[in-house]
């Protein structure tokens, strides 16, 4: 069962990875916030069907848990879209893929205990390939770079509530709010800040189908259900597979091209992974209760 959720937390993070190309195109039709609050809609309404009967019957308690979440979910996107607008793509992937170190630190303030030296090794290796990959010049310090960190921040505290609720609550159920409010965040922003077209044209809206049900739908399904038998630290490694795979289609699109750096970058994560992988025995990991049953 932990084979088959690492596998679908990494194809989560190479469904987000394939999406950065069709956003760069989305963002060309529509405002960033009203494409968010699109996509995430789409998800929404797409697994409305199956999330309504789940969401009848979560307590108080559950309905905190993945409202919270997704405030979160919609915390960082905001912020790291705010951010993108005064820094590079590359300079805001490497900051957002910091999470990966953010989460074992959080854990480890929360819990007292620290992840293994074998895990933190790969954590490092990880995110010295994902430097080598983002980074080509001089990176500032300004207020893109401060909001990306602080959007990190909410990626980290993101992580660690699917976690925690995951084991907890329907995952259904957990997928369906987040998803919610993100779209409902996301399009209220979009009508007060950016006064949005609401037809972006066909492409525009062939691209919000796409990542909505993949980006949206599938990858945070995988994502929740994943987590359930994942170390949190683990599964920050695995997604970060994310900023892999979005070099990797955009060299094959011809967007980039390969390059022994890009080369270098690559080993070094896949080798930084692998070493995360085999030392999360001794990953410290929130206490949870039994997973419900079923999704």
């Amino acid at each position: 069962m932990r084979l088959l959720a690492e596998i679908g937390l990494g194809v989560a993070g190479i469904i987000w990875g394939a999406n950065f190309v069709f956003v760069k195109v989305a963002l060309g039709h529509m405002p960033p916030l009203y494409y968010l609050g699109l996509r995430f809609l789409v998800g929404a309404l797409l697994l409305a069907p199956l999330g309504v009967s789940r969401l009848r019957r979560l307590n108080r308690r559950g309905w905190l848990m993945g409202c919270g979440i997704g405030l979160l979910l919609f915390a960082g996107f905001a912020l790291q879209t705010t951010g993108l607008r005064s820094t590079s793509p590359g300079v805001s992937g490497f900051l957002t893929s910091l999470y990966v170190i953010m989460v074992p630190i959080m854990i480890g303030l929360y819990t007292g205990r620290w992840p293994s030296p074998m895990v933190g090794l790969g954590v490092v290796v990880v995110i010295a390939g994902l430097a080598v990959l983002s980074l080509y010049g001089e990176m500032g310090f300004g207020w893109g770079e401060l909001l990306t960190i602080l959007a990190t921040i909410f990626w980290s505290l993101h992580i660690l509530g699917v976690d925690y609720a995951s084991t907890r609550i329907s995952a259904i159920a957990l997928v369906q709010l987040q998803l919610t409010v993100c779209a409902l965040l996301s399009l209220g922003c979009a009508f007060i800040f950016e006064r949005p077209t609401l037809f972006p044209g066909w492409e525009g809206m062939g691209i919000v189908l796409w990542t909505g049900i993949m980006g949206g739908l599938v990858a945070y399904l995988l994502m929740a259900l994943g987590q359930r038998h994942t170390p949190p630290v683990l599964a920050g490694v695995l997604m970060n597979l994310e900023a892999v795979f979005a070099l990797v289609i955009s060299i094959a699109l011809g967007y980039d091209s390969l390059t022994l750096r890009a080369v270098m970058g690559f080993v070094l994560v896949f080798a930084g992974t692998t070493v995360a992988h085999l030392g999360t025995k001794k990953t410290p990991e929130l206490a949870a209760e039994p997973a419900p049953p079923g999704p």
